[in-house]
């Protein structure tokens, strides 16, 4: 009879061991997701031409425009999870 009850009790916490061992189910990195923008440009001064006068003569000089960024948050940044291969 002991006998019988020493090896069910073996049996039982055996199998509850072996139910416990962890499984490798895949390999991940985590990846950072920058945010996302809606940029406007809005533009501050026009593009301009002025004559210069310079080492003896005249330059006709032209002045890029000038522009300001609005930025309105599309999606707020996040983190991924990337499925690698496992080594």
């Amino acid at each position: 009879m002991r006998r019988v009850l020493f090896l069910t009790c073996a049996l039982m916490t055996g199998g509850a061991a072996h139910a416990q061992d962890p499984k490798l189910i895949g390999c991940f990195q985590q990846v950072h997701v920058p945010a996302q923008y809606e940029v406007t440009k809005v533009k501050i001064k026009e593009a301009e031409r002025k004559y210069i006068r310079r080492n003896g003569r005249i330059e006709l000089i032209e002045y890029a425009p000038v522009y300001r960024e609005d930025k309105k948050l599309i999606r707020e940044a996040y983190q991924v999870m990337q499925e690698i291969p496992c080594d």
